[in-house]
């Protein structure tokens, strides 16, 4: 018989054995279960992140928007108004990707 057959049938080691696989791999607060949770977490946190940088720029742009010339020049830009006896034209480019 080998040396470690000795070790390995030893009930201590055993019963360690059979309570690292329980705790890794089939209890509720398994490892796996909470690796994955934690890579839920960091994906939310870079969303949480990326809504805050859009707020913050919202808010920067609605305070520009307080002037009457850049609320004109927005006006005209983004939701394409304009003045009477006025045409506008749209140029699209064509973006090579």
């Amino acid at each position: 018989m080998p040396v470690y057959f000795k070790y390995i049938t030893n009930r201590f080691v055993i019963a360690l054995i059979v309570f690292v696989i329980w705790m890794a791999f089939i209890d509720d607060n398994s490892w796996l279960y909470l690796r994955n949770l934690n890579r839920q977490i960091e994906t939310l946190e870079n969303k949480k992140e990326f809504y805050q940088e859009g707020i913050k720029n919202q808010k920067q742009e609605l305070k520009d928007l307080k002037n009457d010339e850049k609320l004109k020049k927005y006006a005209r830009e983004k939701l394409l108004m304009k003045k009477k006896g006025e045409d506008i034209y749209i140029i699209e480019s064509k973006n090579k990707q």
